[in-house]
């Protein structure tokens, strides 16, 4: 009998699943209810924004470094123990940046500590359906997952905006504290397991956490002496996951090269969406156009469910057109949706819902492909493990783009003087600069995958159509 049959017949998953599931979509929308009220911070603590951008790009770094570890901690630790571990966690940053909220340093304190708990939902949920779901439903709960990031997107930026316009910012930090309502039902019902041989690699994952705010760092400040400390990190880590046989990430993976390449493409265009949309449009909304956060979230409605459209549609689309196809369409598409808002920064707020749109139903056509991509040389053995690096990239990238973009928003007289058809106005032409920078990285990342992957494509399909003839 399958084994995971076996494990359903003595677990509930259809009773836990909801449990698990709403805990992750709850996760969610705390994480993103903090990256759209970055504006009001701004003027609350009277800071920078890319003082402002550490407490949403560590407590990104953190999420994303988390997963890795709880995935690593699931092998010798219950799911059900690492939940509840992460709900407290969730609860005690969340206490503690309410009481703390007038420091701002002790607010991204609070962020990293909440941070730590986020990174437990998704990956345990995903996590538990593997093991305890039936081969024929795995699908179905996994789909259940893509369909609540988006659902989750929108209600944490809703209530972000709503929260910081209507009551106080920091109120959001007691929002967290419901998750302790679901604590009694995963204690009731998710199994316990036996405990086994911890063998999580820790100096990997901090060298890769040096690695990445090393890089933010020199971003937020285009210090020389920080690119040194980022060149000398990545130096010391690929140098102990070369030593290292049971590093989280093995450097088999790095000389696999399509599987780099498109690491690489993944990070540039990812930066952009945290860039452009979660920071660089709450800024121009609130300063050009003098609207309210709440407003500014009701924006994005249309653009998350369209995309969740897509995303569901997107094995109907993948018959038509190849993932190659795919990537090179999403992503010139995310550049248009992009210079739309350099080319008509002072036309109208319309314009900004329909970049936005644009933008996220691109996103969401382009994860499975890019994916698929990057996948399709590493040996199936070793998919989980490159999903898992994948997607901490990922989390890094997200980070990497608010910090970058901030930086750009504090500079204030960022003007090009080739943009002054677009506006007269010196502030809208400063973020319409702001934005053609962004757009230029998401060709970078076009032509990047052009000259890396997709040519090496192409000629191999040419290859094996001359040996076919």
């Amino acid at each position: 009998m399958n084994s995971s049959i076996e494990k359903q017949s003595i677990v509930n998953v259809s009773k836990i699943v909801p449990v698990i599931l709403t805990l992750m979509i709850f996760s969610l929308v705390i994480d993103n209810s903090f990256k759209i009220i970055s504006p009001d911070l701004v003027k609350y603590f009277g800071v920078s924004a890319s003082t402002v951008s550490w407490q949403v790009t560590l407590a990104g770094l953190v999420i994303g470094i988390g997963a890795v570890v709880y995935s690593s901690l699931s092998d010798s630790i219950s799911v059900r123990n690492l939940l509840a571990a992460g709900i407290i966690l969730i609860c005690a940053g969340s206490l503690l940046g309410f009481i703390v909220h007038t420091n701002y340093w002790l607010i991204v304190v609070s962020r990293i500590i909440q941070a730590a708990g986020l990174g437990a939902t998704e990956t345990l949920y995903l996590i538990f359906v593997a093991k305890y779901a039936s081969p024929e439903d795995q699908k179905k709960y996994m789909g259940f997952s893509t369909s609540s990031y988006q659902l989750a997107t929108v209600i944490g930026i809703l209530a972000g905006g709503f929260v910081s316009t209507y009551l106080q910012w920091q109120n959001l930090f007691l929002i967290p504290l419901l998750s302790l309502l679901l604590l009694p039902f995963i204690l009731k019902y998710l199994p316990k397991e036996e405990r086994k041989k911890n063998n999580v690699d820790f100096i990997g994952l901090i060298l890769i956490a040096a690695v990445a705010t090393s890089i933010m760092l020199y971003m937020s400040y285009f210090n020389w002496e920080l690119f040194i400390l980022f060149i000398a990190a990545v130096i010391v880590f690929l140098f102990y996951i070369t030593k290292k046989k049971n590093a989280f990430i093995t450097i088999e993976f790095f000389k696999n090269k399509q599987f780099l390449f498109v690491l690489i493409v993944a990070f540039i265009i990812y930066s952009t969406y945290a860039a452009y949309a979660l920071n660089t449009l709450s800024f121009l909304l609130t300063t050009v156009y003098k609207i309210k956060l709440d407003t500014v979230s009701l924006m994005f409605i249309p653009a998350c469910l369209l995309a969740a459209l897509v995303g569901a549609f997107s094995g109907k689309i993948g018959k038509y057109l190849s993932s190659k196809q795919c990537v090179y369409l999403a992503m010139s598409l995310i550049t248009i949706s992009i210079l739309m808002g350099t080319f008509f920064v002072d036309t109208s707020i319309a314009l900004f819902v329909i970049s936005l749109i644009l933008f996220s139903c691109s996103f969401a056509l382009l994860y499975a492909p890019l994916i698929d991509t990057s996948i399709k040389k590493v040996p199936t053995e070793k998919a989980g493990a490159a999903l898992g690096f994948y997607n901490l990239c990922i989390n890094i990238a997200m980070s990497a783009g608010f910090t970058y973009s901030s930086f750009l928003i504090d500079k204030k007289d960022l003007q090009f003087g080739f943009l002054k058809f677009t506006t007269a106005n010196s502030v809208a032409l400063n973020y319409g600069s702001i934005i053609l920078i962004i757009a230029g990285i998401a060709l970078l990342a076009i032509i990047l995958f052009w000259l890396l992957v997709g040519r090496k494509l192409d000629n191999k399909t040419l290859n094996q159509g001359k040996r076919a003839a």
